[in-house]
């Protein structure tokens, strides 16, 4: 079969390798979605404005050590690089830019506390597509569950999930709440995202009744290995946020949890069916991978002219 083109799943990821983290949750995680290969380390060190940038001299050489053993497969020097900055968010930035990144994986807190950027701004200045990590993503996934009603980000999630069963064969299950007063109105949104789950045989759909969704994703949760969920869709003019259910679960959760947000600003009601409908290219894209032939597949056959 013809080489999975590089907009089916996720091709290039990139992790900050932050001096004092550790980042192991984030690595994990990183190489559950795009495999060995495709994992670019890049080292930070803040240096505070009324230091020099050479004080982090002996820290670089350190950090540059630890990005070489931290890569499962060999890379030369280029793939070592330390950048030492007053404003490592910044640095960060331009090297997403400038290596085209698919996917930035920050671990939550330490991540933030070392860029020196909250939460908020990074969603509110993604520069490519954005996963947020807990501390408690473990080397092998096994399952995966993602909440799902067909929101921006439901694209996002179905790739990433679709890129860790394709690397690791995780199993992955998708969960549609329903509240007890429930119409098909009010989850119009769902539609969209429905027609392409029921295509996908990776995924195995599971249903629950309940009016209090937080604690309904938190319960089934435990079962899983590792959560993907959405943050919060705000209108352009709102502070982006991961929102209440992503902000309580990462907080309280034991399990490995992603929350994603993707690069676009989102300008689309939620609840509408049309924000459902984004998730249909996963599908388009998943079914030129699995059925476009390479030309030499077919160079053994004897073709005949009449």
């Amino acid at each position: 079969m013809y080489p999975i083109p590089q907009n089916a799943y996720i091709a290039k990821v990139l992790v900050p390798v932050l001096y004092g983290c550790e980042q192991k949750s984030a690595l994990h995680a990183a190489h559950a979605i795009a495999g060995d290969e495709n994992v670019l380390l890049t080292g930070f060190i803040y240096v505070p404005d009324d230091q020099s940038l050479s004080t982090a001299a002996v820290d670089a050489r350190k950090l540059r050590k630890t990005l070489k053993q931290l890569y499962k497969v060999k890379r030369g020097d280029k793939w070592a690089q330390v950048n030492v900055s007053h404003n490592p968010w910044g640095e960060l930035v331009n090297v997403v830019k400038r290596e085209s990144v698919d996917l930035l994986l920050l671990e939550w807190p330490c991540h933030f506390e070392a860029l020196k950027i909250s939460v908020a701004e990074v969603l509110s200045h993604a520069p490519c597509n954005i996963a947020i990590v807990n501390q408690h993503i473990g080397a092998n996934i096994r399952n995966v569950l993602i909440p799902i009603r067909g929101g921006p980000y439901a694209e996002l999630s179905l790739r990433i999930a679709l890129s860790i069963h394709n690397s690791n064969n995780a199993k992955i299950s998708s969960l549609h709440l329903f509240s007890n007063n429930f119409t098909r109105d009010k989850d119009a949104a769902f539609k969209g995202v429905d027609r392409v789950l029921k295509s996908l045989p990776e995924i195995k759909q599971e249903q629950v009744i309940t009016d209090d969704p937080a604690n309904a994703i938190f319960e089934s949760a435990k079962k899983y290995d590792l959560l993907i969920i959405g943050a919060s869709a705000r209108p352009m003019r709102e502070v982006p946020s991961i929102g209440p259910v992503a902000e309580k679960i990462m907080q309280e959760s034991q399990h490995g949890v992603i929350v994603v947000k993707t690069k676009l600003p989102y300008d689309v009601n939620p609840a509408s069916e049309e924000a459902g409908q984004t998730a249909i290219s996963v599908l388009v894209d998943k079914w030129f991978a699995e059925n476009t032939f390479h030309a030499n597949e077919f160079a053994d056959l004897n073709i005949c002219s009449n």
